[in-house]
């Protein structure tokens, strides 16, 4: 039996952010696990989910030790590009643009995302643009 292909995933900040309030480790380790995803990120992204999970108003969530782990645990499971792509404008939200730039250079099968401006798209060049729920139900289930 051929080996399964690993999926390549781009994951927004907010579903990251959202795993780690919600504490769904089971979430992130079946995202993190490399047998079977590629999980995509960019300086860029490094950078949103560094300042976001230090904001002040996560420590009711977190604490900063806490924060640090997590962005060490994403840069260190996930494969990164080693410069941010050049952005075009696509989506109605301009800031969210360098998601669907990374998911082009990285060649991702999946963006996973919260976010409506992106969600409306429901697909760019080859990459499929899905709800964490759709993502759970198509591939964790």
């Amino acid at each position: 039996m051929p080996a399964r292909k690993r999926v390549r995933l781009v994951i927004d900040v907010n579903v990251l952010v959202s795993a780690l309030i919600s504490q769904d480790g089971g979430f992130l380790r079946s995202v993190f696990n490399k047998q079977r995803f590629t999980v995509l990120v960019s300086p860029e992204l490094i950078g949103e989910f560094t300042e976001v999970v230090h904001r002040p108003r996560m420590r009711k969530y977190f604490t900063i030790p806490e924060a640090e782990r997590a962005v060490a645990r994403l840069v260190g499971l996930s494969q990164a590009l080693a410069k941010d792509p050049p952005v075009t404008a696509v989506s109605r939200d301009p800031k969210d643009d360098y998601l669907l730039a990374l998911a082009a250079k990285g060649n991702a099968d999946l963006l996973i995302s919260g976010d409506d401006d992106l969600l409306v798209l429901k697909k760019h060049g080859r990459t499929r643009i899905l709800t964490p729920t759709a993502f759970r139900m198509e591939f964790l289930a």
